[in-house]
């Protein structure tokens, strides 16, 4: 079973005496051999007439009769060659290559019939031309041994492709894992939200997970403000910290600098410092995009007796301190407001014939450094607290105000345009007044709105717009109030 397979162009191709030849004669040494006459004739030949018993006579006149090997006791047999052997006399007289030789795969018995023997192949060849005309020469094989190869094979073939495959796998994952996951955050840690139960639960709940990389999609729009620091899910006051430089508590996941300090000129992040004093009693505040990609950080100052006003703190793209100024002076008490769907400041003033001022912070506008007094606080004033915006239909927004009095009535302003002058001109103005039960309506009747404020919700505070409800506050009886404005 290990020795050589040997083709018929290699016989042809090379001498008797070649080193290939000579191992594969060695590597069968144990077969028969036939004797000089045997070999001198050219092989014995077997006649189709001939008994399948008995060997047949060589035949000289007929050089392409099969050629057959003489019985033999040994197991396996072939025919084995010298060099007086390499070269034999053709019908023709010319010599040439000896090109027939058998082996036989399988063992004959030692006193064999010629129809006995099984897948007994010959190789036969009359010409030397040609090597794709002539047959190998087959060695013994063995079945058993060949099917085991096959299947080890098989076997084999199939753990390379379940490798193959895990690592594919292995690969896929880690391209979607974060690249900065926190040491101690298990990959498939997501923030868990519960459905509120339809009555108290008898155990406390369960904590809502935490996560430091973003899991929201991303916005349409580019934010109001940038912002490097990552998303994280949590409950108001459920987990401080202390900031020892600031000397202040924060919650967990947002960090905190002092950028500016009341009585002390702004420092900017090229060297440089402000000419004003950082504003004293600040209070509401917001931001504005700038075209530049920079934003303002707006301010209230609730300085009574004129001394109030709003104040701009600007920095650029990159959230470099680059400037801060005076945006609208000489006003008292600003104390909340908000940010109009253009992107203006609304400042509200909370005294007694306080009004709601518009503020431009884009140095760029028009009407930048000409604030003025909107439709929002009436021609009587009042003392105002905040304002929230629905601009579901941007051809005509809705404002809502709230006055923090005993009696001060939520108004709803319903604008007749969008942009810089829907607050300033047109508009109509309603109240807020509640019914029997959980019903409510807006009404023209500003005592009615008053009326209905004492009694439900005195001095009302923050207040904000979203997805069609509205939310405020009511700080003397600490109500929030929902209302489902469909």
């Amino acid at each position: 079973q290990n020795c050589p397979l040997i083709s018929n162009s290699l016989l042809r191709n090379h001498n008797c005496a070649s080193p290939m030849l000579s191992s594969f004669i060695n590597c069968y040494s144990g077969w028969h051999a036939l004797d000089e006459e045997e070999q001198t004739a050219g092989f014995a030949a077997a006649s189709p007439s001939s008994d399948a018993n008995q060997p047949a006579a060589a035949d000289a006149s007929n050089p392409s009769a099969t050629p057959v090997l003489a019985p033999s006791t040994m197991a396996l047999f072939a025919a084995s060659f010298d060099n007086s052997a390499c070269s034999s006399v053709s019908s023709d007289g010319s010599s040439g290559n000896i090109a027939n030789i058998i082996v036989a795969e399988k063992a004959v018995p030692s006193s064999p019939s010629l129809s006995q023997m099984d897948k007994t192949f010959v190789s036969s060849d009359e010409s030397s031309q040609g090597d794709e005309e002539a047959g190998d020469v087959v060695g013994p094989v063995d079945e058993k041994a060949d099917s085991r190869r096959r299947i080890i094979m098989f076997s084999k073939g199939c753990v390379i492709v379940l490798l193959i495959g895990i690592i594919l796998i292995i690969v896929s994952v880690g391209k979607q894992m974060p690249k900065n996951k926190p040491k101690n955050q298990s990959f498939f840690d997501v923030p868990v939200t519960l459905e509120p139960s339809s009555s108290p639960s008898g155990t406390p709940s369960i904590s809502p997970t935490t996560t430091n990389f973003p899991t929201l999609q991303p916005s349409s729009s580019p934010s109001t403000f940038p912002s490097a620091a990552p998303f994280v899910l949590f409950t108001y006051g459920e987990s401080l910290y202390t900031d020892n430089n600031l000397g202040i508590q924060i919650s967990v996941g947002l960090t905190a600098r002092q950028i500016a300090q009341s009585g002390s000129s702004v420092r900017y992040d090229n060297g440089g410092r402000s000419s004003r004093s950082y504003h004293g009693m600040m209070d509401g505040a917001g931001i504005a995009q700038l075209p530049d990609g920079g934003y303002a950080y707006l301010s209230n100052a609730e300085e009574p007796d004129g001394n109030g006003g709003v104040y701009g703190l600007y920095f650029n793209k990159d959230g470099q301190i680059v400037d801060y100024k005076a945006l609208l002076t000489g006003t008292s008490r600003n104390c909340g407001g908000g940010m109009s769907p253009w992107n203006t400041w609304i400042s509200c003033e909370e005294y007694k014939n306080g009004q709601c001022w518009q503020v431009e912070p884009n140095p760029d506008s028009p009407n930048h450094n000409l604030p003025k007094a909107t439709l929002l606080g009436g021609p009587s004033g009042g003392e105002y607290e905040t304002v929230a915006v629905d601009n579901t239909n941007k051809s005509k927004p809705v404002f809502f105000t709230t006055e923090d009095q005993s009696n001060g009535e939520l108004r709803r302003f319903e604008a007749d345009d969008n942009g810089w002058d829907a607050l300033h001109v047109g508009g109509r103005t309603t109240y807020l007044e509640f019914l029997d039960g959980n019903r409510f309506q807006w009404t023209t009747s500003l005592s009615a709105g008053e009326n209905s404020a004492a009694s439900y919700y005195p001095n009302a505070e923050g207040i904000v717009y979203h997805n069609s409800t509205l939310y405020f506050v009511a700080k003397v009886t600490r109500t929030l109030f929902i209302l489902d404005l469909n």
